[in-house]
Parts: C-alpha cells; structure tokens; sequence
C-alpha cells in the first residue's frame, strides 16, 4: 500500500466521515478520468459489481449465461442466486474463453456472455464484442484482474475488482462501468437499497419503489483507492518489467500473472516451493463445484487443468526474482 494510501485513511478516520461520502464521489470520477470510462459506480467488491451488472441486464429465471469453464467463481455464483441457467464454454490454452466455443453455444434463449480477462489477458474480447452487438446480446466483462489491461471497459457492463491482491487495492472495493446512463442511474439507486440519495424529498418522505441492496463503498476504502491511484503509473511500470522479463525467460505473462504448462505441474510447484517460491492455480473449472452442475467434457480445460501453473507478478517481486523463477522453472525442465 502507497503512503498516499496511508496518509489519505488517517484523514479519513480523523475526520469521523467513515461511510459513502465525498471521498467516494472523489475516486468514482478520478478512476473514470484514469481509466477513460463512463458512468462509473463505486460498490463494495468486485462480486456485488458483477451481481449489479446482472441485475440492470435483466438476467433471470432460465436465461441462459455464456460463462468460461476457467474463473473465479464469483463470477458464477451470482447467476445460481438469480436463477440463470450457466452456460460453460471451453478455454483456450491461453486460458481465455474460447470465443468458438461461445457461437456454438449461443440460442435463443441466450441472454448474456460474461468475457473474463484471466490474469488481465484481454484475447478474444473484439470478436465478442462484434458477436454481442450482431446478436442483440449483453456482454459483461469481468475485468477482475484486468486494471493492468491495455483493453477493457467496452461491453455493456465491466465489472473490475479493488481487493486486497489486485493490481490496484482500495482493501476491498470493486466497480462497475455502465454503457448506458440509465441502467447506470439505477445502479446508483440498486447499490443503496433502492433509495433515490440525490432526489431532494421532505423529512420522512421517501419511498421505496424497487429493491436494491446495500453495495456500496465506504469512504475508507475510497481513499485507500486514491492513494493508490496516485501512484498507478509506477506501479504499471513496474508489471510491465516484469512481464518482459518472464517473456524473456520463455514463460508467457498477462498484467496479473505468468503462466506455464508442464506435464509435471505438481513436482515443478513442489520443486518451486522448496525454492522458497510460491506458485499455484489460483482459479479451477468451475464445472468441479457441485452447485455449478458437475463436470462435463471440455477438452481445453481437460488437457491444461493439470498442467497449468501461475507464477507470481506483483510489486513484491522483482526482476531479479523473475529471473531466479525462469532459471528454476529450466533447470527443472531440462532434468
């Protein structure tokens, strides 16, 4: 965490302004201006963003959900809450959905396709966006691990996390980008019960005409979220070095992470860690998970679930790290 981070909560909790207040205001508009988006929503993680994006597009009971096999699963859990019927669609071996996959897949009763940038890889989303606008259906991005991202922000929702472990942290926080200024009026009413906060109204005069729920951020959060906004550009930098130097290894990195398949996953992981360096799967398929229906042929995901491997890229590491990693990750391969 930046010290403007440090420095923005002390003022925070000196002022006693701790809930949704004008600090919160303050990073919607500056994240927009950073980001180059529109009708920005502040709200209190990355899931109630995409709970919200599936509310204001209206999926429900029996709409059918284009989801990757391959993310987190708050992408997913959402959609078994509204009652939508999930729709899995294979992978790529870049881990990103596989964008045939997905057109043969769409029906009729097809209301949205949910594009997850995995480790901020941004593939496919062009082709998804031309099919979403040819087919009349609403594309939302879970843009989680994407703040790195050179392309995001374009469908009709995007849906980006402020956790503790991304890129860009308020603590906890996500937002949500809304196309439409309508849906995003009523985001703004959606994320705080359904009040209306800005409608000038008597003393006890209010009402309640549709049901929201309680989304939004909190002023602590906001100026961690500005803290570190201020110092984004270095910490960009920073991924960008490493990226390279994973590239220059001969392991292929995305703004979030580093990726590399091996046969032998689980000895490199073991031989990694004994090393003192921590490498996982971070994400499985979702179709292992009970409530998601049980598991099903995808022969993508059935090839790489066994063999993939994330690497750490954060401002923890450094090149020097980078380096050590690649080197481990030959000589395990060359024995």
């Amino acid at each position: 965490m930046s010290w403007y981070a440090v420095w923005n909560t002390v003022k925070v909790l000196r002022s006693g302004q701790l809930a949704e207040g004008p600090r919160v205001k303050e990073f919607e508009e500056k994240f927009a201006k950073r980001f180059n988006l529109q009708n920005v929503l502040a709200v209190n993680s990355g899931t109630a963003a995409l709970e919200l994006a599936y509310e204001l597009a209206g999926i429900g009971e029996g709409d059918e959900v284009i989801t990757p096999i391959l993310t987190c699963t708050a992408t997913n859990i959402p959609l078994v809450h509204r009652g939508a019927t999930i729709v899995f669609a294979d992978i790529d071996r870049d881990l990103n959905i596989n964008v045939e996959d997905v057109k043969r897949k769409i029906t009729p009763r097809t209301k949205a396709i949910v594009f997850v940038h995995f480790g901020g890889n941004n593939r496919g989303l062009k082709e998804l966006l031309e099919i979403a606008r040819e087919k009349k259906i609403v594309l939302i991005e879970d843009a989680a691990q994407a703040v790195a991202s050179p392309f995001w922000g374009k469908a009709n929702f995007t849906c980006m996390s402020l956790q503790a472990i991304k890129t860009l942290t308020a603590g906890d926080g996500g937002v949500l980008a809304c196309k439409d200024p309508t849906l995003y009026e009523k985001g703004k009413r959606l994320r705080w019960f359904g009040y209306d906060r800005e409608k000038k109204q008597k003393f006890g005069d209010t009402d309640l005409v549709e049901a929201g729920y309680k989304y939004h951020m909190n002023d602590v959060s906001a100026a961690i979220g500005l803290g570190n906004l201020e110092v984004f550009d270095r910490i960009l930098a920073h991924h960008q070095k490493l990226m390279n130097a994973y590239e220059e290894g001969g392991i292929t990195a995305h703004p979030w992470f580093a990726t590399v398949l091996s046969d032998k996953r689980d000895a490199l992981k073991e031989y990694l860690k004994q090393h003192g360096i921590d490498a996982g799967m971070h994400h499985y398929r979702n179709d292992q998970y009970t409530i998601f229906g049980g598991r099903k042929k995808f022969p993508v995901m059935d090839e790489l679930e066994n063999k993939y491997l994330l690497l750490p890229l954060h401002k923890g590491v450094s090149v020097a790290d980078v380096k050590r990693i690649c080197r481990l990750a030959k000589e395990f391969n060359d024995k």
